[in-house]
């Protein structure tokens, strides 16, 4: 179609586990990705675990999308303890539907 153009897109992959350990690494991963592309896409199906570290990872994307103008979006199936963490009543985050 004339006059669209096409966004770029990179994924994301965190597999294993997302820590303090390594939340350095994994948030210059989403930093590249979002000086690179106007669509991130975080796939988190291969998660074993994560820790609070995760999930300020996650939320600061989000806020980042939003300064930036930019997509971003987690995809995959979603490990059911994140879906735990995030569906606590101490927690509920209203993204997600618990």
């Amino acid at each position: 179609m004339a006059g669209q153009t096409k966004k770029s897109a990179t994924t994301v992959v965190w597999d294993d586990t997302v820590s303090i350990e390594n939340a350095q690494k994994k948030q210059q991963e989403l930093l590249k990705a979002f000086n690179s592309s106007e669509v991130i896409l975080l796939d988190i199906s291969q998660l074993d675990d994560l820790d609070v570290s995760a999930v300020q990872l996650i939320l600061a994307a989000e806020k980042e999308a939003i300064l930036r103008k930019k997509t971003f979006k987690i995809i995959g199936k979603i490990p059911q303890n994140f879906i735990d963490f995030f569906c606590y009543p101490a927690h509920n985050i209203p993204r997600f539907a618990c």
